[in-house]
């Protein structure tokens, strides 16, 4: 009996390493797609109250990962070095709030576009009347501060319009990590910070200290970039963007991380 028991014993054990085996090497196999981004510009990334990266690209990203049997890991990093990671993996993606422009469309693939922004100002509550300002006008108000500068995050179409409109002025240009840290330093090192609507939105939602006006300049475009190599996985992608976008997941996405 104690025989046949342990006989029975080591059946069935055997066959749970088998099938603790074969659910590991089924996970192991899971090709990886590494998501690069800067969790500084919510909605689409920040880190929530764990300190874990969440946003409506990673929800995106995730859902597209979840798609294409990817396992999605996601790297937080500096904006201005994002491109430079996706042009060493062909299974890397740079997802975060990335306008479309020449210059990255010269060194990486871009996916459809999935979002519209345009860029915005934050400054002391009451600095600019309208609902529209001029950069010139932020300029102007910059100048006429101690500090005489205008914050912006590294590598974005905020920072090319901040240096290209102070540029013959008396104001500077202060580049940051990302619009949060910038707009802690209103007041102090600088005047104003210039980034894209929703994360100006979503800094001066609970702030009775800071307010955001909308830049008169162009509609922007989000992307998201992949590898020069990984045509097949960005045609993939953008079916799956294009569905997402047909059946309103994107915004709803938006309204869940804006709210």
């Amino acid at each position: 009996m104690k025989k046949t028991l342990s006989l029975v014993l080591a059946v069935i054990l055997a066959a749970c390493s088998v099938l603790c085996f074969a659910a590991c090497g089924e996970k192991d196999d899971k090709p990886v797609l590494n998501v690069y981004t800067n969790a500084g510009f919510a909605p689409y990334e920040y880190l929530d109250s764990e300190g874990k990266v969440v946003g409506v690209d990673i929800d995106v990203v995730n859902y597209i990962g979840e798609k294409l049997g990817y396992k999605v890991v996601i790297n937080d990093i500096e904006f201005n070095q994002i491109l430079n990671e996706v042009a060493k993996d062909k299974n890397a993606v740079g997802a975060a709030g990335m306008s479309k422009k020449d210059e990255r469309d010269a060194v990486a693939l871009a996916s459809v576009v999935y979002a519209t922004s345009i860029q915005y100002v934050i400054a002391p509550v009451g600095t600019f009347t309208g609902d529209v300002v001029k950069i010139a006008d932020v300029v102007a108000y910059a100048e006429q501060q101690s500090n005489k500068a205008i914050g912006c995050q590294k590598g974005t179409t905020g920072a090319d319009m901040v240096t290209g409109a102070i540029e013959g002025s008396g104001a500077t240009a202060i580049e940051y990590s990302n619009a949060i840290v910038a707009s802690q330093d209103i007041g102090t090192a600088v005047s104003a910070v210039v980034i894209d609507k929703m994360p100006a939105e979503s800094i001066c939602k609970d702030s009775n200290k800071l307010q955001c006006w909308c830049l008169d300049g162009d509609m922007e475009s989000y992307v998201m970039y992949f590898n020069k190599e990984a045509t097949e996985l960005v045609a993939k992608v953008n079916e799956i963007l294009d569905k997402m976008i047909k059946d309103g997941l994107i915004d709803q996405y938006t309204v869940k991380h804006s709210s």
